[in-house]
């Protein structure tokens, strides 16, 4: 199975200090659009979920946005290629909450990062695959909420949710790149777990959201997604690596989200070394 880029996962957006305005690729976002989540998604509140968290990591090429789940009073559990392009110990990444001023999406930064720590194994070059796991650090009570890494090993036919700030919109591009527009907006999905293998959990979405479909079912990730919580149960289970286009023996186009499995000894092998004592 052929996926597409995990760098057409990551949303760009402008910086100005510690205000990051949001801008999308391609047609901007409308404040009302949740309605055309195509990812199938549902929005909700931001205090909905509350330990799952937005920011935004000044890069070489400008800034680029993605979505964590807190999972003590000052860490989160996110993608590797989250914190690509920072410095380790002291990397500009920031949580930040979006407002909407003048018709236009702005995010303002809520706290700055201290430092980080990824599987020393990971390259941003191998693109979506079991090592994209991050744990970055914020000052102390920085968390709104938290949420408990689960220990139960996810399996084929579980129910599983699905949190982010990614796109209303995907599609591919004229180059046959998986891409989309707007970002900012924190949706809730729900859908099944297809496969667990190699350290990755798998399932399969919907792009769009449609009449034949309850909005928020069989939901999909997009750009923006990134390092965003798939829960099980309640528990985090995984984080948002990246996923793309594939096809069916028969020829069907399918949408296909791939998570990193935190139950994996991979995982559990970052996490024990980075987290907080009593966190797992």
């Amino acid at each position: 199975m052929k996926l597409g880029s995990r760098k057409n996962w990551m949303k760009l957006v402008v910086v100005s200090g510690l205000t990051l305005h949001l801008w999308a690729c391609g047609t901007a976002p409308n404040a009302d659009q949740s309605s055309i989540k195509v990812t199938n998604g549902r929005e909700i509140k931001d205090t909905d979920y509350p330990s799952v968290v937005f920011i935004a990591s000044e890069v070489p090429d400008g800034v680029a946005s993605c979505t964590a789940t807190f999972v003590n009073d000052s860490q989160v559990v996110s993608a590797a290629h989250c914190v690509e392009g920072t410095s380790s110990s002291s990397p500009a990444i920031y949580l930040v909450k979006q407002t909407i001023v003048n018709g236009q999406p702005q995010l303002t930064a809520l706290a700055k990062a201290v430092k980080w720590v990824r599987n020393p194994s990971y390259n941003f070059d191998d693109g979506v695959n079991n090592l994209d796991i991050s744990v970055i650090t914020f000052p102390e009570n920085s968390a709104p909420a938290t949420s408990t890494i689960t220990k139960a090993v996810p399996k084929s036919g579980d129910e599983l949710t699905i949190v982010g700030y990614g796109n209303n919109r995907n599609y591919i591009d004229g180059s046959g790149e998986f891409t989309g527009s707007g970002a900012g907006k924190k949706r809730v999905g729900t859908n099944t777990v297809a496969a667990v293998t190699d350290g990755m959990i798998q399932f399969i979405g919907a792009p769009e959201a449609s009449s034949d479909l309850t909005l928020g079912d069989y939901a999909l990730s997009g750009s923006g997604d990134s390092g965003g919580p798939l829960f099980i149960n309640g528990r985090l289970a995984g984080v948002t690596s990246g996923g793309g286009v594939s096809r069916t023996q028969d020829g069907q186009k399918v949408f296909v989200s791939q998570y990193v499995d935190l139950t994996s000894a991979e995982s559990q092998s970052v996490l024990k070394r980075a987290l907080k004592a009593g966190t797992l």
